[in-house]
């Protein structure tokens, strides 16, 4: 009587686990030839002398107050809405009129 085809895919699937997890072993057991030299270590930190050191801010902030950004410049004509807001600045040789066609075409 021979063994069924299950029952010998079943051994061929549990001995390649067997060999997959020695294998796996394997490979973190410690080398016996390897030899750890450990070297003494010093530690150089510095430390302050001192515990802890006054601040001299308040906690304000001593800066002046950022003048708002305008532009002065005469490039610029003003501003055209292309699609829903999508503004585009509109430049001294430009014609509006393209701007505005663009919009409904």
């Amino acid at each position: 009587m021979s063994t069924p085809a299950w029952k010998k895919k079943l051994n061929k699937q549990t001995h390649a686990l067997a060999k997959a997890k020695r294998d796996y072993e394997k490979l973190f057991e410690p080398d016996p030839n390897y030899k750890q030299v450990r070297k003494a270590y010093t530690w150089n930190v510095q430390t302050r002398q001192t515990r802890h050191i006054e601040s001299v801010s308040d906690g304000v902030g001593h800066t002046s107050k950022a003048e708002p950004k305008k532009y002065t410049g005469d490039y610029i004509v003003g501003i055209a809405t292309m699609h829903k807001s999508n503004l585009v600045p509109v430049c001294k040789d430009d014609n509006p009129e393209n701007y505005a066609t663009m919009r409904r075409n």
